[in-house]
């Protein structure tokens, strides 16, 4: 690799400790940006560099092989401002938390869509690059621009619905960083501080505490992935320190000390066991990231 240039490098540095699995091996380097300036000029070096490269912020979405990564993981974790750029409308950083969006700025102000993202862990910039959210809405409908790194630099994207689609996006592909975006929310006729206290309450009843990525498949139309999966059987099943839930059965635990390949095996097992019991195609919603790229 080529000589790095910054301060915040750090070589051969261990993942699983940044992702909600807490599996994973070293990448070979990891840059921690502490301004967008710096992530600017980190994201140009990697590109210049032909360096490949992983975008963490929370790490909730991720399973990261064991074996590690052979490019870069570059860390979100320092864009964490929020500015008011008027009124109603929030500059917010990538790498600050959902749920610090939520409840320090959604709820004192009585905005709409806090039902679209209460419980949802991970950063923004996280949750944005799968349009995070649950059946009442998602991160993109309440976004109105998305701040990229391209390789033309940084763009200022508007946003439009045609733009995302159920834990999808087509604005940030390949070699693309998001670093913040510009929310415009609207004030709510109802409580949404109650609307907040009942989807905590729902999530804490219906799903399970522990290592995880949350929701391991995306929702087939017309129908849930834990629903397919309980049915074919597979609740409670275990392979070595993975389990698939008892409590919610799209949600795979890393119970004692799981490794990439067992957490890997139950989401094939769950992939076959349905496709041939009902003929449905499960996608994952997790990210993989393999040492082979």
């Amino acid at each position: 690799m080529n000589t790095v240039p910054f301060r915040f490098a750090r070589a051969d540095y261990p993942l699983a400790r940044h992702t909600r699995y807490r599996i994973g091996g070293p990448a070979r380097l990891a840059l921690f940006p502490p301004t967008r300036a710096d992530m600017e000029a980190a994201h140009h070096w990697l590109l210049d560099t032909q360096t490949p490269f992983i975008v963490l912020g929370g790490g909730t979405n991720l399973l990261i092989d064991d074996r590690g990564y052979p490019g870069c993981a570059l860390f979100t974790t320092g864009l964490r401002g929020v500015t008011e750029a008027a009124r109603d409308h929030f500059a917010v950083g990538a790498g600050v938390a959902l749920a610090d969006l939520v409840r320090q700025v959604m709820l004192p102000n009585n905005y709409r869509g806090v039902g679209a993202l209460t419980g949802i862990p991970g950063t923004v910039g996280g949750a944005l690059f799968m349009n995070a959210g649950t059946a009442n809405g998602s991160i993109c409908g309440l976004a109105e621009r998305v701040d990229l790194l391209r390789a033309d630099g940084l763009v200022s994207q508007p946003l439009s619905p045609e733009m995302y689609s159920y834990r999808g996006q087509a604005f940030c592909g390949d070699n693309c960083v998001i670093t913040g975006a510009t929310f415009a929310f609207s004030r709510s006729d109802r409580d949404e501080t109650e609307v907040y206290r009942h989807y905590m309450r729902r999530r804490s009843e219906t799903q399970p505490e522990g290592w995880c990525c949350g929701s391991v498949f995306k929702n087939p139309p017309g129908d849930h992935a834990g629903r397919l999966i309980e049915a074919a059987g597979l609740r409670g099943v275990r392979h070595n320190g993975a389990v698939i839930s008892d409590k919610h059965a799209n949600f795979i635990m890393n119970e004692d000390n799981a490794r990439f390949d067992d957490v890997l095996y139950l989401i094939a097992l769950a992939k076959d066991t349905v496709r041939e019991r009902f003929g449905v195609e499960l996608r994952e919603e997790v990210r993989i990231i393999r040492a082979a790229g």
